[in-house]
């Protein structure tokens, strides 16, 4: 008999439900996936502010109306950087509750960061070797070292695109002066994750997020022969190919952004720092190949409960 789970995603930017079927021999067949741009992180991770806390309200009202439509037997809600952060997240969490009734789960970035590993193993062909996955979110950014069974080092670092767009993008198109500023933060603040060279060779980097969904979507988009990204759980591309993006969004203004083929609208604000992020860790790890996973931290939890592990 198959079971329907309905997984919610609250996440700093966007709120992400994902609504699926499980049948006995655990095949998954997504029945519903959404993602809504809600920006909780508006004024930081601090606190949700009064206008960003109404917005998340509203977009889970309409998340219970498709949840009651397909009825599923589990609901369970996950909490990450804002809601972790925000002095008032527990207020938050209730209020959502009071709306659809639910088990709302705080989780740590160490958490986020396994879960976003279980999500990706599901959608890209890993090996023996290990690779370098990346989940660049709304208040924080996930790194994850693993290999198709092994978790060998993560961190979640409290800068995702949200944080990083309020400290050192205020020009439009970017100037060189915030892009120096930027790169040398990220050269000290990510240098844990840097130190970890040392240890293991890396030359792939999966990027699991809405901003690797967006650098694959371009590609597609900007291709001879586009493919159906939708259509796939991985993407490969290469260092070359994302430069070239990569320069395209650092040059452009907003405007020229938001007129971009395969750019998301919501996306198009926090888009020139994810790609700074992005370039400043191909760099350093002089990766060779780059993967962008469909899954994260929602099939992840999926996963675990077609498991029967807790999640």
């Amino acid at each position: 008999m198959n079971q329907r789970f309905a997984i919610l995603d609250l996440g700093t930017n966007t709120f992400h439900l994902l609504i699926a079927d499980v049948d006995s021999d655990r095949s998954i067949t997504v029945v519903y996936k959404a993602e809504e741009f809600v920006q909780l992180g508006e004024q930081g991770v601090e606190v949700i502010g009064e206008q960003a806390f109404k917005r998340g309200l509203e977009q889970i009202r309409r998340y219970k109306q498709v949840i009651d439509t397909y009825q599923p037997q589990q609901i369970i809600a996950f909490g990450t950087a804002a809601i972790r952060s925000a002095s008032n997240g527990s207020e938050f969490v209730e209020s959502i509750q009071s709306i659809c009734p639910m088990e709302v789960r705080k989780i740590s970035g160490d958490e986020e960061a396994e879960l976003i590993c279980l999500g990706v193993r599901r959608a890209v062909n890993l090996t023996k070797d290990p690779v370098l996955i990346m989940d660049i979110g709304g208040g924080s950014t996930e790194f994850i070292i693993a290999n198709d069974e092994q978790l060998f080092w993560k961190k979640s670092f409290p800068a995702g695109a949200s944080v990083l767009k309020r400290q050192f993008h205020h020009d439009e198109p970017i100037s060189n002066e915030e892009i120096v500023r930027l790169k040398l933060f990220l050269e000290e603040f990510l240098e844990p994750l840097f130190n970890q060279r040392q240890q293991y060779h890396i030359t792939r980097l999966v990027g699991a997020s809405g901003s690797f969904d967006t650098f694959a979507g371009m590609l597609s988009a900007q291709a001879a022969f586009p493919v159906l990204v939708e259509q796939q759980t991985s993407f490969d591309f290469s260092p070359e190919q994302f430069q070239l993006i990569c320069q395209q969004l650092v040059s452009a203004n907003l405007q020229q952004r938001l007129a971009m083929k395969g750019m998301k609208s919501f996306r198009a604000g926090m888009i020139v720092v994810a790609a700074i992020l992005t370039e400043v860790v191909l760099q350093q790890f002089s990766i060779q190949q780059i993967t962008q996973s469909a899954y994260a931290l929602k099939e992840g939890v999926l996963w675990k409960l077609i498991q029967k592990e807790n999640v």
